[in-house]
Formats: C-alpha cells, sequence, structure tokens
C-alpha cells in the first residue's frame, strides 16, 4: 500500500491532521473558550519557534484515537498493517522518553500539568467544567498523542498512551504516606464520599491505590474492619460459609474454583474483614491447608520435566491460561500433587531467556527445541518413548 492510498483512505473519514508541525495558539483557544487566567495551562510557552514534527505513520494516521476496537482491527487488516503488541524494547522506551521530555519542555508543563497530560485527575471536582474543556481542547490542538508516538510506527496510540502513562507519572502509593496522610484520607472520605479522583489529588496518589486502601481497611460506613492474625474461629467460619456456598463437604475439590463469590460468602459467616482481605485468605493461606500439600513430596526428575515439555507441545494450547491441568495432572501419576506440578512448570519456564517477555507459544517452543533434546536418547529414537507416554 502506497502513501497516496493511505492519504486518499484518510480524507474519506474526514479526519485529516497536520503531518508537519504544530503551534497552539493559546490566546485563541483563551477567546474561544473564554478560559480564565488561572487555567492550569496558562503559563505554558506555545509559541516557541521549535517546529513540533508528529507521527506520519499509516498506523497513525488511519486510527487517530485512543480507542482500539474490531472496527479498528478490522482497518489495520485490510491496510495489511504491521502492529507490534509485545513489551516495549529499551529503544522504544529511550524514543518515547524523548517525545514526552520534548513536549513538556515545549509547553513547559509543570508536575500538575504532566499528571493531567497522562490523565490523572482532568477530570476531577477540583475542576470547572470551563477548564476541563479548554484541558481538552489543548490535548487536541497540540497532537499531544501523535506526539507521544513519533518514531514509533508500528505501535497503536492506546499502547503508547498506556506506557507513557505507567513509565512517566510520579504519582505515590500509599504505601509511600505517612500514618497522619492516611488518617487525613479517611477525612476527605468522609467529607466527600467515594469521589476517589478528588482525594488522592490532595497527595498525588493512584486514585485506584487509594481505593484499594480504603476497601481494604474500612467499611462503607467508615468503621474498621479486624486485622491481623486470623483465628481460629475465624477460619472454621470461613471453611463452612464455603461449604455452604459450594454445596459440599470436600472442599479439597474446589482449590481451583475461580469467581468465588467473597463478598457473600464474607457476609455468610460473619466475618468483619474486607472483601479483599477474605479473597486474599482463602487463595494464599486456606486452601492450601485444605488440600494438604504440606504433607506431600516431590518426586519431580529430569524425565517428567521432558515429559511435561513434549505434552505441552503437543496439545498446542493457546496460551497458559488455556492448560487443561487436570489432563496434564492425569498423566504424572508420580506427582502427588497440582502444587508439585505447577511449581516445577514455573521454574522451567525461568530457563527461558527473558521469558517474562515472552508468549506462552514463544516460551514451548523454545523449550522444546532446547531443552527437550537434552534428555533424549542418541542411540534411539527418543521421541517414540515420549509418544508412547503423550498417547497413554
Amino acid at each position: 500500500m502506497n502513501d497516496k492510498s493511505v492519504d486518499k483512505n484518510f480524507m474519506t473519514k474526514n479526519t485529516a491532521i497536520n503531518k508537519t508541525s504544530i503551534e497552539f495558539n493559546k490566546q485563541s483557544a483563551n477567546e474561544y473558550y473564554h478560559t480564565s487566567s488561572t487555567s492550569d495551562y496558562s503559563n505554558c510557552n506555545t509559541n516557541n519557534d521549535n517546529k513540533c514534527f508528529v507521527s506520519d505513520s499509516p498506523l497513525h494516521v488511519l486510527i487517530p484515537y485512543t480507542f482500539y476496537g474490531p472496527k479498528e482491527k478490522q482497518i489495520i487488516e485490510e491496510n495489511n498493517l504491521t502492529v507490534i503488541t509485545t513489551k516495549f524494547s529499551k529503544y522504544e522506551t529511550e524514543i518515547l522518553r524523548k517525545n514526552w521530555q520534548q513536549f513538556c519542555d515545549d509547553y513547559e508543563c509543570d508536575e500538575n500539568m504532566k499528571t493531567r497530560l497522562l490523565g490523572f485527575f482532568s477530570f476531577s471536582d477540583n475542576y470547572s467544567k470551563q477548564e476541563r474543556k479548554s484541558f481538552r481542547y489543548f490535548m487536541r490542538n497540540s497532537q499531544f498523542l501523535f506526539r507521544l508516538a513519533n518514531g514509533l510506527p508500528n505501535r497503536t496510540l492506546v499502547n503508547i498512551y498506556i506506557t507513557a502513562r505507567v513509565k512517566f507519572n510520579t504519582l505515590k502509593r500509599m504505601c509511600e504516606l505517612s500514618a497522619d496522610e492516611k488518617d487525613n484520607i479517611l477525612e476527605l472520605r468522609r467529607l466527600y464520599g467515594r469521589k476517589w479522583a478528588k482525594i488522592s489529588e490532595k497527595y498525588q496518589c493512584y486514585p485506584s491505590s487509594v481505593t484499594t486502601y480504603y476497601d481494604t481497611y474500612y467499611d462503607k460506613n467508615g468503621e474498621p474492619y479486624d486485622t491481623g492474625k486470623w483465628t481460629p474461629d475465624e477460619n472454621r467460619r470461613l471453611l463452612a460459609a464455603m461449604k455452604q456456598w459450594l454445596n459440599t463437604d470436600d472442599l479439597s475439590q474446589h482449590i481451583f474454583t475461580k469467581r468465588i463469590p467473597y463478598k457473600q460468602i464474607k457476609q455468610l459467616a460473619e466475618i468483619n474483614r474486607s472483601e479483599f482481605t477474605v479473597a486474599q485468605h482463602w487463595y494464599y493461606r486456606l486452601r492450601w491447608s485444605v488440600a494438604q500439600w504440606d504433607q506431600l513430596e516431590d518426586q519431580w526428575t529430569h524425565k517428567d520435566t521432558a515429559q511435561l515439555i513434549y505434552c505441552l507441545f503437543r496439545y498446542d494450547f493457546t496460551d497458559e491460561s488455556a492448560i487443561d491441568w487436570d489432563v496434564i495432572k492425569e498423566k504424572f501419576a508420580n506427582i502427588s500433587s497440582f502444587n508439585a506440578l505447577m511449581r516445577n512448570w514455573r521454574l522451567i519456564k525461568q530457563t527461558v531467556p527473558t521469558f517474562e517477555s515472552k508468549s506462552y507459544k514463544q516460551i514451548i517452543d523454545f523449550l522444546y527445541d532446547n531443552l527437550l533434546p537434552q534428555y533424549l536418547n542418541p542411540d534411539d529414537d527418543g521421541l517414540k518413548e515420549f509418544e508412547m507416554f503423550f498417547n497413554n
């Protein structure tokens, strides 16, 4: 697809952009929206001589917004565009960092402005409707997203913006606040209700961090939940509630059950702890004691490693979450528990270089090509033995 066809398709959608430079006229924007002089970007120097080049990538031209759904995927497929979805490389991160810093320098953005550019507190009640409207106008006319995307032609705008939000924000988490600041947040909750953006802006914290902290330690009325070590009576009541809800007397068959309604279960158990705490206690503590896996022995061998790699390769699961571990476990009669199987799988996949940035399919292919041959018998067709094990 040539550049002319890209431009033609793009112009048909009536969403043309300036692909060479942009200078935001602050004065005309203020006149248009009657923005007050207290606007938080009023001190930005937008009348500079530096020409700010924006991305002219076909991907960004055809999809000039951050929303990414079925329609956008169809556009990508029809135009045979290349889209990278893996983790940002160091080279890409450096390009993004330079784009971000150049934008902030050009507009002389202070820390408050940087936070709003990254999507935090832009629409809190601390700003008037007129200021929020003017800020959106600034974001659009300064070509902020296209400037961030310059030099990253195969990354979608949504991928670029989300990465910038994570890497460049300076927000704090609740664990970084003092005890007095945490107490003040409780008072702000009583004053403003659940307006978390307004509350968290006071201390420049992640809104999600403030929400999680409050819901973990306080109920909806501001009364504190019980904390500390769980008592035997609490464990007994929680187990009884789990059995009642799951309609079973054998909880060992439900240690991998998902979508458990912990809110209803904690109400059944009459436990004064948060839903989050109940879920964590079951997931990390109680379900393992029910299974009594601390009494089981790990009998894993190198041969088991080879057989597991071969089975996972042959089953061709789409990703790790799709693995049917019940089927896999049936093939390993000498392995006494799911815990042993899962623990050893984690250790095996960690032998793959930079496994954190690889997909499940890439990990399995690497293990099959590099680790499995170490366990093959050079004097015989070792794969026959694995094939028999797989078909058993």
